[in-house]
């Protein structure tokens, strides 16, 4: 029993004597003069897709004679129309026929594509963000300044050390 009691001392007097160095009991209070909060304003990258559709000729380097082509649909149209009915029912026909040709023929050469083109657009959204607290106090009628990230309330621990000045 002797034997671990004396190790126990060998072991823990070197340790008790270590952590008195780092906790030498000079320990004091500060009273808070004033405390602010620090913000700061950073701005936030936000990406969105943006999408518009155009309307584009599929033939659009070429130009295309509309009136003469729907004098050609027409004659087309009405030689098809002809072929059918009989009678005035021809003339019918043949009459229908012109106009259908006619609006072919004018339309001929006049395929429109909607194209969707995408690209992506970066816009930035300011934001404040809290970083701390500046903090005044009084210490011995003297004030200090300091950051902190909690806040300190009424009063602020300090660690007093003494140095010797030569």
């Amino acid at each position: 029993m002797n034997k671990i009691l004396l190790t126990a001392l060998m072991v823990g007097l070197p340790l008790l004597a270590s952590a008195n160095r780092y906790y030498s009991g000079n320990i004091n209070y500060g009273q808070v003069v004033e405390v602010e909060p620090i913000y700061q304003t950073v701005s936030i990258p936000e990406d969105r897709q943006v999408c518009d559709r155009r309307r584009s000729s599929r033939y659009s380097g070429k130009r295309t004679n509309h009136a003469g082509n729907a004098v050609l649909g027409g004659i087309i149209g009405g030689a098809i129309g002809n072929r059918f009915g009989k009678g005035s029912g021809r003339d019918a026909s043949t009459a229908l026929g012109i106009l259908i040709g006619a609006g072919v023929g004018a339309n001929k050469g006049q395929h429109h594509n909607s194209r969707q083109t995408c690209y992506i657009e970066t816009h930035y959204r300011e934001e404040s963000r809290f970083m701390g607290y500046d903090v005044t106090y009084d210490y011995n009628g003297n004030l200090y300044h300091t950051q902190m990230q909690e806040h300190p309330g009424d009063r602020v621990r300090l660690r007093v050390n003494v140095d010797v000045l030569d």
